[in-house]
């Protein structure tokens, strides 16, 4: 059985979503690949601007995309009431490195501009599957900094922030509408895989692809 901790309503966490196993495995195959800096997307192009965002996307094997896309997605789908959301595919997913000195300033993971791409209006629920941490755990690579900042709508907060440190094999997810951000990473490499959970009804097409 999925067990899912709702930190507010808008942000919740599945502790062991992979193995420490998966994990490793998943971090050696990402150290093989191939790697680019990530872009941005504004005002409906995609761009490098190192300045707010500064981090790698690795470019991994169809075979192992699909299997996390479908794990993510099917992860989802059988929690959807839970998440009280008419999302119904994963965009995604993205395997990403943030190495010493990478960031990500406040943003938000929706569209932001009417030139956006739909896709991003078609975002719901944001996914964030963590595959290392601070503390040593086998073979796993560890590092400092980096944490993730959600700035929650949630009236009850008193400050209005969620922040979430790392550890391998949890999957974060919170609504996509929310300002968050990648604290910077003070040493080592903090390893990820990011989709997206979006809605059809928006994104006709989305889901075909």
């Amino acid at each position: 059985m999925d067990q899912i901790t709702f930190k507010t309503a808008n942000v919740a966490l599945c502790d062991r979503f992979v193995s420490h196993d998966e994990c490793d495995e998943l971090i050696r195959e990402m150290n093989s690949s191939t790697k680019e800096r990530a872009q941005l997307v504004r005002a409906g192009e995609s761009l490098l601007d190192e300045s707010i965002r500064f981090c790698f996307d690795h470019h991994l094997l169809a075979a192992t995309k699909d299997r996390f896309r479908r794990r993510m997605e099917e992860f989802f789908v059988r929690n959807r009431a839970a998440f009280a959301s008419d999302a119904d595919y994963l965009y995604g997913p993205y395997f990403m490195t943030y190495e010493k000195g990478s960031f990500f300033r406040a943003h938000r993971d929706v569209a932001n501009h009417r030139n956006d791409p739909l896709r991003l209006a078609a975002h719901r629920w944001s996914l964030l599957l963590y595959l290392n941490g601070r503390d040593p755990i086998g073979s796993l690579p560890t590092f400092e900094g980096g944490a993730l900042v959600i700035y929650d709508i949630d009236p009850k907060l008193r400050d209005r922030r969620v922040v979430v440190v790392p550890s391998p094999g949890m999957l974060l997810l919170f609504r996509s509408s929310l300002m968050h951000e990648v604290a910077t990473v003070l040493d080592g490499t903090r390893y990820a895989v990011a989709g997206w959970m979006s809605s059809s009804k928006v994104n006709p097409l989305g889901k075909a692809s």
